[in-house]
């Protein structure tokens, strides 16, 4: 018998892993020389990817009938880390549209501090996404008594 591909469990678990394809996307971006022609518009297509990406991400989570609907009603000792990884999902949206902001906005004489800038602020981001997906995964695991998977 064929798995349920509509479970909110199966949905998370497959938007988990478009989301680590996209941090792995922007990670190499970043780490390209950042003289190389076309660097910016690269980046740009990354953070968009990833933007696309998380906000598919937290559709599949917090939507009515997503995965923290459905851990609310079988686990509702959870609540708070359910909370907190909603509250991320806004953090982690606005660092998402800020950086998004920062490269469109490339001054003319776009130099090494500006670089630095940009590099800075998508490692946070970058950083903070993993530590997100960790506790998501710690969330599931708890509710479910399942591994999400690492998505490897």
């Amino acid at each position: 018998m064929p798995a349920d591909t509509s479970s909110p469990f199966v949905r998370a678990r497959h938007r988990r892993a478009e989301l680590l394809a996209a941090i792995n996307g922007l990670e190499g971006a970043l780490a390209a020389p950042s003289a190389e022609p076309g660097w910016t518009e690269h980046l740009s297509h990354h953070v968009e990817v990833l933007r696309h990406s998380f906000a598919d991400h937290v559709a599949a989570t917090e939507s009515p009938d997503g995965m923290y609907a459905d851990i609310l009603r079988t686990a509702p000792r959870l609540s708070r880390g359910v909370e907190r990884l909603v509250a991320e999902h806004a953090d982690a949206s606005g660092s998402i549209d800020s950086l998004a902001k920062l490269i469109v906005d490339t001054p003319s004489d776009a130099d090494l501090a500006w670089v630095d800038r940009v590099r800075d602020e998508a490692t946070e981001l970058l950083a903070r996404l993993v530590r997100h997906r960790q506790r998501g995964a710690d969330l599931v695991f708890e509710a479910y008594q399942r591994d999400i998977g690492g998505c490897d």
